[in-house]
Parts: C-alpha cells; sequence; structure tokens
C-alpha cells in the first residue's frame, strides 16, 4: 500500500491549524495517498473506521472521538477547546488490512498557557466516582509489560464493566515530551471480574501518560496515570 499522508482540508476547516478558545468549530481533514488522492477504502478497526485522539501536549484535555466521512473522504469532527495551548491530534485507522497513525499539531489561542510535566505516577485514580487501581509490574523498555486495571466504586469492586469498541476496554499511552503515540490491545484473556488487562511494550525509557476508557451503565469513563519507565 501507498504510505497515506494526513492533509487538513478548507475552508471552512482548519486548514491554518489554529482556533479560538471557546469556539465551535469543525474539525475537517482527509487522508491522502502518495499519489496526492484522497482515501475513501477504510477498513473497520475497534468497531470504527477512524479514531481521532486529541489531547494537549503536556497531557491534559484528553479525548477519543469518532469522526464522519463523506464520499469525497473528507471526515468532519465537531470541537471546542476551553483551554489554550498546542494540542496534538492523532488519526489511528487502518487501509488494506495495515493499521497507521498519523499526527498533526493544532494551536487553540485566546489564554495563558504553560505546559506541565507529567503528573507523578499514582497507582490510583479517580473519575466520575470511579477509583482505577493499576498494576504495572517492572516495566522494561523494549519489553512487553503487563498492565491491569482494577475497577472499583464506593470501594466495591465492579463487576458489571460493558464492552467498549468491541473489547473490555481501551487504552492510549503517549511519552512525554514527543508524545510517541501507543493504541495498546486488550488481553484476550481475563483477570477478576473488575479487572481489564494489558499488555504494552514501551519503546524506550521515560514517562508515559496512560489513558484508559471503560464503559459501566452505558457510560464511558477515562481513567489517567503516569507510568515511569526505567533506564
Amino acid at each position: 500500500m501507498v504510505r497515506p499522508r494526513w492533509q487538513p482540508t478548507s475552508p471552512p476547516g482548519w486548514g491554518s491549524r489554529q482556533v479560538g478558545r471557546g469556539e465551535e468549530r469543525e474539525l475537517r481533514f482527509a487522508i491522502e495517498d502518495g499519489a496526492g488522492e484522497p482515501v475513501t477504502g477504510f477498513d473497520e478497526l475497534h468497531e470504527r473506521r477512524m479514531h481521532l485522539i486529541v489531547v494537549r501536549r503536556d497531557g491534559a484535555g484528553f479525548r477519543h472521538l469518532h469522526p464522519k466521512i463523506d464520499a469525497a473522504g473528507t471526515w468532519t469532527a465537531p470541537v471546542s477547546f476551553g483551554a489554550a495551548g498546542v494540542y496534538r491530534v492523532f488519526a489511528d485507522f487502518s487501509v488494506a488490512g495495515e493499521q497507521e497513525t498519523l499526527a498533526a499539531d493544532l494551536f487553540v489561542s485566546g489564554g495563558e498557557f504553560e505546559a506541565q510535566p507529567f503528573p507523578t505516577p499514582r497507582p490510583v485514580a479517580e473519575t466520575d466516582g470511579y477509583e482505577v487501581e493499576l498494576t504495572a509490574g517492572d516495566a522494561v523498555a523494549g519489553e512487553p509489560a503487563a498492565l491491569a486495571f482494577a475497577v472499583s466504586r464506593g470501594g466495591r469492586p465492579v463487576a458489571s464493566l460493558q464492552p467498549y469498541l468491541g473489547a473490555d476496554g481501551h487504552l492510549v499511552a503517549l511519552r512525554e515530551g514527543d508524545l510517541a503515540f501507543l493504541h495498546v490491545h486488550p488481553e484476550a484473556e481475563y483477570g477478576a471480574a473488575n479487572e481489564i488487562l494489558f499488555e504494552a511494550t514501551f519503546p524506550t525509557a521515560g514517562r508515559y501518560r496512560l489513558y484508559l476508557q471503560f464503559r459501566h451503565q452505558g457510560e464511558v469513563r477515562t481513567a489517567e496515570f503516569t507510568v515511569e519507565v526505567p533506564r
């Protein structure tokens, strides 16, 4: 397959890659092949043909979108940003059985912005009244690491997790600094009833921000963690 490339479209999209804070905008882009033609034949990947991950370069403001495509190959998704900064937009998709991840920066103006380092690693994250505990073992750069997330609420295990995007959960990992992207797949085997298991290979030493998405009672929640991978 000819390697595709990311192509923002305009007007009325974000061809300049600049958005004002608080503006309601339509994110528009196309994936082109090596000949400059828009790609329209996308495979279904985790129940969707396009996964759009948007996160500020300091790891804040994570969101996972599923844009729509028209007959000409232009993807669209409504967006707005409540905080200024530089955001990284990842397009994660598959064409002819080959999975690709392409990325571009989006600049949000209209306020002061000071990038912060990733938060200090902690084993427990809270989100919308849920507690999620991460057991990561001894992660080593370049080697597979087992990640187990146990979901509780009010101190009691949540044993009725629902599938999300065709799996027990969804996990994205970003490396601090360059935001190298890891889309991590869940393991087929099960742990405890409230556990979601993954295997990830962190390519280099450093800090990684993990974004776990799980579904319970029809709602998708996101829990965030920092993992330190030693040299």
